[in-house]
C-alpha cells in the first residue's frame, strides 16, 4: 500500500474510536456474551442510552410498545445496531466539509449511513449468508475520505480532469494524482482501528475491479456502496463514476428486481434519518 508517510502519522494520530465501541467491537461475534452483558456496557453513558432508545423507538424498530430502558432497547437492537449508533455518532463528529470530494459536512456521514441501511437489507433479501458485521464495514467503508480531506487540498476538478483525460474511474484518478486512493486509507485506518479481518478487507477494496477472493461482507459493502449512490446519498464529485464487478451481484444471489427493492426499502427511511438528524 503505497501510503505516504505524513498519512500514515495522521491516520496514527486520528482519534480511537471511542471505548465503548472498542468494547463491543470485542464481543460482536462472541456467543457466550449475553445481551445483559452488552447492556451494562452502554447503560452508564447518558448520551448513548438517549441515542439507543431514540433508535429503538424509531419507526424502524418500533415493535407496539415503546421501550424507556437501555437493557430492553439493547434486545430490541442488537449488538451490530448498537455498535453502529455508537460508531456512527462518532464518525459525524469527525465530520468536515470535503472539498476533494465535493462533499458538505454531513454529506459523507449520510452516504455512510445510507449504505449501512442498505447492507441491511441486503442481508435480508439475499439468499447468502451475510454476517452482521457487514453493516459496519458498510458505515465505515469511505472512511479514508476523512483522512484524504485533511491531507489533501487538491481540488475536484483536479480528479475529474484526469479522470476523463485517461477515461478511468473516480477512484482510479484519485490513486493515480495522490498515490493512494481513500479506499486503501480506509483499510489503514481500519487496521489501526483493529477492525476484523473482512471488515477492513472490505474497506480496502470496495472499488476493485475485476474483485477476486472475494466474501459476503466484502460484496455487501460493495453493493452497499452502489445502492446508497443510485439513491444520490453522498454522490459528490465522484457521483456514479465507479465500477463494480457484475459478479457481486450473483454472488449474493441479487435479480435487478432485488436490487430495486432493496433501493425503495432505504429509501422510505431516508425521510426519516433526514428528519431524525436536522439534514436538508
Amino acid at each position: 500500500m503505497a501510503i505516504p508517510e505524513g498519512l500514515v502519522s495522521r491516520i496514527e494520530n486520528l482519534a480511537p474510536m471511542p471505548m465503548t465501541a472498542q468494547r463491543l467491537l470485542s464481543v460482536i461475534n462472541d456467543d457466550d456474551v449475553s445481551l445483559a452483558d452488552i447492556a451494562r456496557i452502554v447503560e452508564f453513558d447518558e448520551a448513548l442510552v438517549s441515542n439507543t432508545l431514540r433508535v429503538a423507538n424509531s419507526v424502524y424498530f418500533y415493535r407496539g410498545k415503546a421501550v424507556s430502558d437501555a437493557r430492553t432497547a439493547v434486545v430490541r437492537l442488537g449488538t451490530t445496531n448498537l455498535f453502529n449508533i455508537i460508531l456512527g455518532q462518532y464518525l459525524r463528529q469527525l465530520s468536515v466539509p470535503a472539498p476533494l470530494y465535493d462533499l458538505s459536512e454531513d454529506d459523507l456521514w449520510f452516504h455512510s449511513t445510507v449504505a449501512s441501511l442498505a447492507a441491511e437489507e441486503i442481508t435480508r433479501v439475499s439468499p447468502v449468508n451475510i454476517p452482521q458485521i457487514a453493516r459496519v464495514g458498510a458505515l465505515v467503508h469511505d472512511v479514508g475520505k476523512l483522512i484524504m480531506v485533511r491531507y489533501f487540498k487538491a481540488d475536484y476538478r483536479e480528479v475529474l480532469v484526469l479522470s476523463e483525460e485517461k477515461d478511468v474511474s473516480f477512484v482510479e484518478a484519485e490513486h493515480e494524482l495522490f498515490g493512494c486512493d481513500h479506499a486503501e486509507v480506509g483499510g489503514a485506518v481500519a487496521q489501526e482501528w483493529t477492525f476484523p479481518d473482512e471488515v477492513r478487507d472490505a474497506i480496502e477494496r470496495h472499488h476493485e475491479v475485476p474483485l477476486e477472493n472475494s466474501h459476503p461482507v466484502l460484496d455487501t459493502v460493495v453493493m452497499a456502496n452502489l445502492a446508497a449512490k443510485t439513491l444520490s446519498a453522498g454522490l459528490g464529485a465522484e457521483g456514479l463514476n465507479f465500477r463494480v464487478d457484475e459478479k457481486v451481484r450473483v454472488r449474493l444471489g441479487l435479480e435487478f428486481k432485488s436490487f430495486c427493492r432493496i433501493c425503495s426499502r432505504v429509501e422510505e427511511q431516508i425521510a426519516q434519518l433526514r428528519q431524525s438528524y436536522s439534514i436538508q
